[in-house]
């Protein structure tokens, strides 16, 4: 693909879709009392995405040196969101630009290096609260979008009807064989529990509470989230047994110290994913005016 390709490309029904859908679950989020965030492109600290047995093997997170300090581009805003919880913002909301270069054999069709979430997080919320939003934004959405997108791309969503199935990630594997095969097999979003991961998400008696919510017709992952960590020794600890360096989340583990982190819950929604979907693109290149797409250059 090429600078000529790319602009030649007719990508305004689809960014006609996605504006409709911002704007529906932006305003939602609003209407729920959520404040909202502007994002961080630049920080001394971010999701480290390990180790997580999903993720695949990263390359080295982007730096740069601004002022005397090296600083990385954001893979997601969830310490960040942690800590605005902890200044006393209790429902917050952020469109969160994140940077993941990840190896060539992640373009699958559902992966892009360069992307954008839409994070929420809610003080003092479980799990069962933070997957009871996402549906009723899921289902919401697909109800606002469902008149244009037959007009536009005779495309009919699934009426989602909640509460989505719920399996934990051991029943999924059990039952499908893998994540991939279950979001193949099923006709309805549903979510996979339990899944161990990285150091902020909350582990309770070996039970991991955290969720991925899946859309079907092999779309795969559109949403992750969970229950947060808060208690400095559990969260040193984890990142102990994690191999990490606690030097790369010093200014997130004195606040920890200090004991300001407070219980907490949230998720992130991929938005080029989940318009992907909605519009029954092959391929996220096709939702990206310019596309960010593991291991291929970027045109423009």
């Amino acid at each position: 693909m090429n600078a000529l390709s790319v602009v030649g490309r007719r990508i305004d029904p689809v960014m006609g879709v996605q504006t409709k859908a911002i704007a529906y679950l932006t305003g939602e989020l609003s209407k729920r009392g959520f404040r909202w965030l502007l994002p961080v492109i630049l920080s001394s600290i971010t999701d480290p995405l390990w180790p997580d047995p999903a993720a695949g093997e990263a390359l080295k997170p982007p730096e740069v040196e601004a002022y005397g300090r090296r600083l990385r581009l954001t893979h997601s805003m969830i310490l960040h969101k942690q800590m605005a919880i902890a200044m006393g913002i209790d429902r917050l909301f952020v469109l969160s630009p994140n940077i993941r270069l990840e190896g060539r054999e992640a373009d699958d069709g559902r992966h892009a290096y360069e992307f954008t979430q839409l994070d929420m997080e809610v003080a003092g919320s479980s799990m069962d609260d933070i997957m009871g939003l996402i549906e009723d934004l899921i289902t919401g959405l697909f109800r606002e979008l469902r008149p244009i997108l037959w007009e536009a791309f005779e495309r009919e969503l699934p009426r989602a009807r909640k509460p989505f199935r719920r399996f934990t990630i051991e029943e999924i594997r059990e039952e499908f064989g893998s994540e991939e095969k279950a979001s193949r097999a099923l006709e309805e979003p549903f979510w996979i529990t339990g899944i161990p991961r990285e150091f902020y998400d909350r582990e309770v008696d070996g039970t991991w509470r955290n969720y991925d919510l899946y859309l079907p017709e092999g779309y795969g992952e559109v949403s992750s989230g969970g229950e947060r960590e808060w208690e400095y020794e559990r969260i040193l600890s984890k990142i102990r047994s994690s191999g990490l360096s606690e030097e790369s989340f010093r200014p997130y583990l004195e606040v920890a110290k200090a004991g300001l982190l407070r219980p907490s819950a949230g998720a992130g929604i991929g938005v080029e994913r989940l318009v992907r979907y909605v519009v029954g693109a092959k391929h996220i290149a096709e939702v990206q005016p310019f596309p960010r797409i593991p291991g291929v250059p970027a045109v423009i």
